[in-house]
């Protein structure tokens, strides 16, 4: 049963991830408030549209992500540092980046579980269609702590940080052939594919993407005046679907000459897709992207 809950502040929230007996969850044992505990909350009086409330967390007896806002030079090493490990390269995104970009308005977090960075985002400012917000160009999570919440509440941690700076969007990209981020950006966070580019970054040899073209989605996370994060739902119907295969990652590892003709077809079916009358409208449940008109 859930045991209480708790009200976090943007810099810093805390979610218990593990598994429950009830509860509204994220899949993986984060247990996240309805919009509508929200709403029941504001009008209990226990917190006002003024104060700068993070999430509702429905709290546990288990472990906590603590998610921080990077504000030192030490922290934006430890970020550094975190994304080396998950790349597998040096310098993935060197200190004096994270340092410049946030001088200049942009943000940076850190996830902890028991005091040890287990996860950290990094983002800077965009423009789009004459609105601003955040794009975040880097998330990484140890593989130690995969599937366990922390990505979630890094993620959730910027929308409310973009919320607090009245920004009308958070905005990444990612690799439409990993099936899991896929369901993690689409049905457990919302966000809207936009766009579609080939190769966009060039060919990268890090520990991932191990000299993979980087083909890559534009997704686009919705902000402005809304209460709490977005959250997706699977598409029940489409017109037509673009395949994503089980585990991409591990056909990479396995044999490569399998995973290049998985970028080749999808490559060509989400060619098919954007420069024809159609969109993506989500993830299906069958691991699909559902395919329908304008």
């Amino acid at each position: 049963m859930v045991r209480g809950v708790l009200i976090a502040q943007v810099g810093e929230c805390l979610l218990g991830y593990g598994m429950v007996n009830d509860g509204y969850t994220d899949g993986h044992g984060t247990i996240l408030a309805q919009r509508g505990a929200v709403k029941r909350m504001h009008r209990s009086g226990r917190t006002d549209a003024s104060s700068e409330v993070g999430l509702l967390l429905l709290r546990t007896s288990v472990r906590a992500v603590r998610v921080t806002t990077v504000a030192s030079r030490a922290d934006c090493e430890a970020a550094g540092a975190l994304f080396d490990r998950v790349w597998g390269m040096s310098a993935m995104v060197p200190t004096e980046t994270i340092i410049a970009t946030l001088h200049a308005g942009g943000h940076a977090s850190l996830a902890e579980v028991d005091g040890v960075v287990v996860g950290a985002t990094w983002g800077f400012l965009a423009s789009h269609e004459g609105r601003l917000g955040l794009h975040s160009h880097v998330t990484g999570v140890l593989s130690a702590h995969a599937n366990a919440g922390v990505g979630l509440a890094l993620k959730h941690h910027q929308w409310q940080w973009a919320s607090k700076q009245g920004l009308d969007f958070v905005t990444w990209t990612f690799d439409p052939l990993v099936r899991r981020n896929a369901y993690f950006n689409l049905v457990k966070l919302g966000a809207k594919v936009s766009e579609y580019h080939e190769n966009f970054y060039g060919v990268i040899n890090d520990g991932l993407n191990r000299g993979e073209r980087t083909d890559r989605v534009f997704v686009m996370w919705s902000v402005g005046d809304s209460p709490a994060p977005p959250r997706g739902s699977f598409v029940a119907t489409a017109e037509w679907a673009v395949a994503i295969p089980p585990d991409i990652e591990a056909l990479r590892r396995t044999d490569p000459d399998v995973a290049q003709g998985w970028r080749d077809r999808q490559r060509a079916d989400l060619r098919k897709v954007f420069d024809g009358p159609w969109r993506i409208a989500g993830y299906m449940a069958d691991g699909s992207y559902a395919v329908v008109p304008r």
